[in-house]
């Protein structure tokens, strides 16, 4: 892949790691509003370049429908689920983006076993416990999410070309689509300061650079390498929540086994 590809896909990474961290930050803000603040902010966080908005209606209505779907999916899993647990769940998306790819990009051998490597590493930092009936809605959102954003991240391989920036209008379409669901389905809910900083900080980064580094990543580089590099994520958005203390400390062992495991799987995929 070419050094265009690999540092957009880095940039994106390195913004989703903070993801879940800063949800923590939201408070008890309910899902549909914590994802309609923060997709709005990550739609203005483009703003500048509002122009390149401009793409078919029905790339806009899949763009919005998309990310829509995936975040009002996470955020609620995250709600239901221990956070850790249902990160990894979301995390089973680079492994379906290589599956689903091997349309265009034949799949080999060595590209499905580093994924399972990698997951492994995921696997390991996680350490998922059994699922409970109270947490098992959770984990299924966590999954529908995983499985919303690889078919999202290999539609513009399939559809007409669209500027980067359109990610923007994606944004703000599925933010406003988002609060009107929290004012009909929500009960009202009135964020402290606190929280309204950690929505504006998960939009402008995880939920709106982030998607613009990601759409070039998947458009100049190879989806499977790219599919098998994401599985840095858990481990990074992992440690990330050891720093904050949301982890507790008997975890911190796997995360050097971790980052090995994603490392060699990575670098098998490739």
């Amino acid at each position: 892949m070419s050094r265009t590809a690999w540092a957009c896909a880095l940039g994106a990474i390195l913004l989703w790691a903070l993801f879940a961290t800063l949800v923590r930050l939201a408070g008890d803000a309910p899902p549909l509003l914590l994802t309609g603040v923060a997709l709005c902010c990550g739609g203005l966080a483009s703003v500048h370049r509002w122009r390149e908005w401009r793409v078919p209606a029905a790339i806009l209505g899949f763009g919005i429908a998309s990310l829509f779907l995936y975040h009002a999916c996470l955020v609620a899993a995250f709600r239901l689920a221990p956070i850790a647990e249902a990160n990894l769940l979301n995390y089973l998306w680079p492994l379906l983006i290589v599956v689903l790819a091997r349309r265009a990009v034949p799949l080999r051998r060595s590209q499905l076993a580093g994924c399972v490597i990698a997951f492994a590493g995921g696997a390991l930092v996680i350490a998922p416990s059994a699922p409970t009936v109270t947490h098992l809605a959770g984990y299924a959102l966590a999954v529908l999410a995983a499985f919303t954003w690889a078919v999202y991240s290999l539609a513009p391989a399939r559809l007409p070309a669209y500027s980067s920036w359109a990610t923007g209008g994606f944004c703000l379409g599925a933010g406003l689509l988002a609060l009107a669901a929290h004012a009909l389905f929500e009960t009202p809910y009135r964020p402290s300061g606190t929280e309204l900083a950690g929505m504006a900080a998960i939009g402008i980064g995880p939920l709106g650079l982030s998607f613009v580094l990601w759409d070039r990543a998947m458009r100049t580089g190879r989806a499977a390498t790219i599919g098998s590099l994401s599985y840095l994520t858990p481990v990074l958005s992992t440690l990330a929540l050891a720093v904050t203390g949301a982890v507790a400390a008997g975890s911190w062992w796997r995360l050097g086994p971790a980052l090995l495991l994603v490392a060699a799987g990575v670098r098998l995929a490739r």
